[in-house]
């Protein structure tokens, strides 16, 4: 099944919808694909932009791979909502949501988030509370492992992506995903090196892996775990 299209391209119109799945057209895409939207578990479908793919074509590659598609639709993680009672991981440790009456900073007490104000902000306060400790944690670690490689400070921010845990620009600013803060400390400290390795080799080449892992020797295994459980991150609301 085809839903409208969104632009004609030389070889075929593109469209919004193929087989049950969204389309993403991408111009770096040399081939067509499938994933997997982290914070959603929605399979989308990749059309390549310089490729002469048509519609038939494509619904074909998604039917060969239903199988694999119900697969990950079976995977997906049910939304995680920020509220009294739920247990939240930060850095590693668990704390649970207690909602205060009265007015109050939101922090941390022993292993409980205190959260106060109205009870239909809850969720909005501690996301609040847990970016800008997300800020704090992950521009520290990044100006440390800056210069510890003699760079300069680089400009820090925290962001919400769909699809990355951190970039860097050529120019040396670096965005994370906030939701890090939710990961064990090894993870971010993994992230933070691999956006500061980017200052010295924007590439992944092996020079640059080198650097990666001098900055956090566990970079393979914190790889692993952000692909086996980042999903679950990307589920708090």
């Amino acid at each position: 099944m085809f839903i409208r299209s969104r632009k004609p391209t030389e070889a075929a119109t593109i469209p919004l919808e193929i087989g049950g799945l969204r389309v993403r057209p991408s111009a770096r895409a040399k081939r067509m694909g499938l994933r997997v939207e982290a914070r959603t578990g929605d399979v989308v479908f990749t059309w390549p932009l310089k490729s002469r793919l048509t519609p038939d074509r494509a619904l074909k590659f998604i039917e060969d791979n239903r199988g694999w598609i119900a697969q990950q639709k079976s995977q997906a993680v049910a939304p995680k909502i920020f509220a009294p009672g739920a247990v939240v991981p930060v850095g590693g440790k668990n704390y649970t949501i207690v909602h205060a009456a009265g007015r109050g900073l939101t922090r941390f007490e022993d292993d409980r988030l205190i959260v106060h104000g109205q009870p239909e902000h809850v969720a909005r306060r501690v996301k609040d509370f847990l970016k800008g400790v997300a800020l704090d944690t992950l521009t520290r670690l990044t100006q440390e492992k800056s210069a510890s490689l003699g760079l300069k400070n680089a400009s820090v921010r925290i962001l919400d992506p769909k699809s990355r845990w951190g970039s860097c620009a050529p120019g040396g600013r670096i965005m994370y995903s906030w939701r890090l803060i939710l990961a064990p400390y090894a993870v971010m400290d993994y992230v933070v090196a691999h956006e500061v390795a980017h200052r010295v080799h924007m590439d992944h080449s092996r020079q640059f892996w080198r650097v990666c892992v001098t900055l956090a020797p566990k970079s393979r295994e914190c790889r692993a775990w952000l692909r086996r459980e980042g999903r679950e991150l990307l589920a708090w609301r």
